[in-house]
């Protein structure tokens, strides 16, 4: 399944990075759609020539079938990677945004249009699925046939969808809502950091009960084995709301899971041929196994994972683009993909992202996963006082399931280390201790690097940052680049002089206003930043009051505002005339300024100075 939900969390950007265009003209509507049904009819037919070829090898073959079902792992590996590669074609190339928005409703709804969407990338999963059936029947003795299986994967991969489904519902419902303060704050990045975490924890506490109810689980049958596992679960503290058959894969597979943060949305989830395979001892040594994930926090440690993956992604997505925004070649180089083409410009801004995405989750939520289940496995050592219930239980699952003992995967070590890593830390203990510390000391640090870079977020103000012009320097770079293809634009030019005084670098500030007005002799906004910077600079080649009030004088003559009379009144009292400055500011606060105390203040200062003035 933790596959599954980054392959779905790719679906997810390839569509919703590709932008709606105009409507194109009816005749390119249909050259699409049909386009779009040749590829899945293609894609179909070289997920059919893989699998059917690997299931012939395996009919020939006579043995072990391991390295044949290691194939099969790695075929549809391929093909979910390319199932990607052919919903992108059809997102981008086939503009199939396009065919959804024809779809009553999917303008207004978000939620809607994106559900609408991703039936294509599921279109190609059942594809996929459909085709893999001849060959997993094969390989692997507990198999479902065609259709139930399919069945019960989309039960079982849909709710993943679930997640993005209910936060575009909301978003949706909060564009309905008449709160302009709410909504301005979502748009920022902290506020849009606030929503998705705090969704998370929400979800985490109430989606478990959600998903048992979709994924229709049931009461365990009575029993010998219900009665011990229960009476086990009493022995451990009862840790669970609730024990329940889990019909994965029509009941066929053979694992057992637990789910929920808090216990009263917390259970424990069997399936019906695990419950057949084990005896009641075996059982306990899977219960135990489940309630060591439990008592050591790994759920609440998943959850806290899937966070920092938003913390990551929104701090790097950010930061990366202003980074790099710095640089002329990249800003020039995004600027001609946009006007080449907007939507490569997304999807090559987006591939950063999804590159960390597979390496966050496939790699380092990989390692942690593993080692997780190893600390689980050992707490029911100790728990048990003996490997052998659960060494028994991987055992069967092994033989039962046909797989090799040998075959890991990237979150689970593989039967036969787990078989060996239990035997060793009963022989020797310390073992036990020595992974505890191991994965107390990974994820302190992994903890830290999260938090450091939460700090450094806020100090360097990267959550409010929503683009290249909030970054000076990447600001600066765009500016620039303007300046060039355009040398004569004025607003540009005053734009970067602004920006150089914001910044404190006042010499260039000047240097620049100075072009403008050269331009524009009667430029308002450059008469009055000029006249301010020549008033107030500290350098005394800057500090220039005569020449300053001229400007001011010249700016409030144009555009007597609150804003430039107060640029004058600061320019009459750098010239020791603070009477003059007092009568321009009680002019200013006469308009009614939106920022009333500032002016006051001001009022305040030049009384002062009037006062000290022999």
């Amino acid at each position: 399944m933790f596959t599954q939900i980054i392959f779905f969390i790719l679906a997810l950007l390839v569509y919703h990075t590709r932008s709606l265009g105009p409507p194109p003209p009816v005749s390119d509507l249909w050259t699409n759609a049909l386009s779009i049904l040749f590829l899945l009819i293609l894609f179909g037919l070289e997920s059919w020539r893989r699998f059917h070829r690997l299931r012939l090898s395996a009919l020939d073959h006579r043995g072990d079938l391991s390295a044949f079902q290691r194939g099969f792992q790695q075929t549809e590996q391929v093909l979910m990677i390319l199932s990607l590669v052919f919903f992108a074609f059809e997102v981008y190339l086939l503009d199939f945004k396009s065919l959804v928005s024809l779809i009553p409703g999917t303008e207004r709804f978000s939620a809607w249009e994106g559900a609408w969407g991703m039936s294509l990338y599921l279109t190609h999963l059942v594809i996929l699925w459909g085709a893999s059936q001849p060959a997993r029947e094969v390989l692997f003795p507990t198999s479902q046939r065609r259709w139930p299986y399919i069945r019960s994967q989309l039960r079982f991969n849909l709710p993943i969808l679930f997640p993005w489904f209910f936060i575009s519902f909301l978003s949706d419902l909060i564009a309905l809502v008449s709160a302009p303060r709410l909504r301005a704050f979502l748009d920022q990045p902290l506020g849009e950091l606030a929503f998705l975490l705090a969704f998370l924890v929400l979800l985490s506490v109430f989606f478990p009960f959600l998903i048992k109810t979709w994924w229709r689980c049931r009461p365990l049958p009575d029993g010998e084995k219900k009665e011990a596992v229960l009476a086990f679960c009493r022995e451990m503290g009862s840790p669970f709301q609730g024990i329940f058959l889990w019909p994965a894969l029509g009941g066929q597979a053979l694992t057992a899971g637990v789910m929920g943060l808090v216990r009263p949305f917390r259970y424990l989830l069997i399936t019906p041929a695990l419950l057949d395979l084990l005896d009641p001892e075996e059982l306990k040594g899977v219960v135990a196994h489940e309630v060591g994930h439990i008592r050591k926090r790994h759920l609440l440690f998943y959850l806290i994972f899937f966070g920092g993956y938003i913390l990551l992604a929104v701090f790097f997505s950010r930061w990366l683009l202003g980074f790099l925004f710095r640089f002329p070649f990249f800003a020039d180089l995004f600027v001609s993909l946009q006007q080449y083409s907007e939507d490569l410009s997304s999807l090559v801004m987006t591939l950063p992202l999804a590159l960390g995405l597979i390496l966050y989750f496939r790699y380092l939520f990989g390692f942690f996963m593993r080692n997780f289940e190893r600390q689980a496995d050992l707490y029911a050592l100790r728990a048990l006082g003996s490997p052998a219930p659960l060494i028994r239980s991987l055992e069967k699952i092994a033989y039962a399931s046909g797989q090799s003992r040998d075959l890991p995967s990237w979150h689970h070590f593989s039967i036969a280390e787990r078989v060996h890593f239990l035997s060793l830390a009963a022989r020797f203990p310390r073992w036990i201790a020595a992974h505890d510390r191991k994965v107390y000391a990974t994820v302190t640090l992994f903890f830290s690097l999260l938090l450091g870079l939460g700090l450094y977020g806020v100090r360097e103000r990267i959550w409010l940052y929503s683009g290249p012009a909030d970054d000076p320097r990447a600001l600066e770079t765009l500016l620039r680049r303007e300046l060039r293809a355009k040398p004569g634009e004025t607003q540009t030019l005053l734009a970067l002089a602004i920006l150089y005084h914001e910044g404190k670098r006042l010499t260039q500030a000047k240097e620049a206003y100075e072009k403008v007005l050269a331009q524009d002799p009667e430029n308002p906004l450059a008469l009055n930043n000029l006249a301010w910077l020549l008033a107030t600079a500290k350098e005394p080649d800057l500090f220039q009051p005569q020449k300053a009030l001229e400007l001011a004088q010249k700016a409030a003559a144009l555009k007597p505002e609150p804003m430039i009379l107060d640029t004058l009144a600061e320019a009459y009292l750098a010239n020791g005339r603070p009477d003059k400055a007092l009568e321009v500011i009680r002019r200013a606060l006469a308009q009614h300024p939106s920022n009333r105390g500032y002016y006051l203040s001001q009022e305040e200062r030049f009384q002062k100075a009037l006062k000290e003035k022999p």
